[in-house]
């Protein structure tokens, strides 16, 4: 399994691209923002549009615990018919990195290096609820 990790633009280029793995797209925007559009493709087989600020637990619009079951039900739904994840936010370093860094954790057993990578500074809030909202499940994947 392929994690992406994009900003709002560049998703939104790479759903125009052809010849894609087919993917299941995580899309993060702000609090009030309009969702992301994606071009018409045929390798996007899901899409979750989801909405919270990059602000850390207790902080105004933060990650709630329902948004993060949220994120682990479509991941799991979407697990075993996809061949990638792309997840994105605004600037696709935060929120992004650590709903891609749980994921990886979860069904990978590892985060892929998202956590040591200068390119993302992973929001350690959205980690924790999506990485806890998948354990409950009691499903992992290897």
């Amino acid at each position: 399994m392929d994690y992406e990790i994009m900003n709002r633009k560049e998703a939104r280029y790479a759903s125009g691209e052809t010849g894609s793995p087919t993917t299941a797209i995580i899309s993060i925007t702000d609090v009030g923002d309009e969702q992301n559009e994606f071009y018409p493709a045929s390798w996007i087989h899901a899409v979750l549009h989801i909405q919270f600020d990059d602000v850390i637990e207790r902080g105004y619009n933060c990650i709630t615990k329902t948004n993060a079951q949220e994120i682990a039900k479509f991941a799991l739904e979407n697990y075993d018919k996809v061949e990638r994840f792309l997840i994105h936010c605004e600037f696709g370093q935060s929120r992004s990195a650590g709903v891609a860094a749980a994921l990886c954790q979860h069904f990978e057993g590892h985060d892929n290096g998202i956590s040591t990578d200068p390119r993302y500074f992973p929001n350690w809030t959205c980690y924790k609820y999506v990485f806890q909202a998948l354990g409950e499940t009691k499903t992992r994947k290897k």
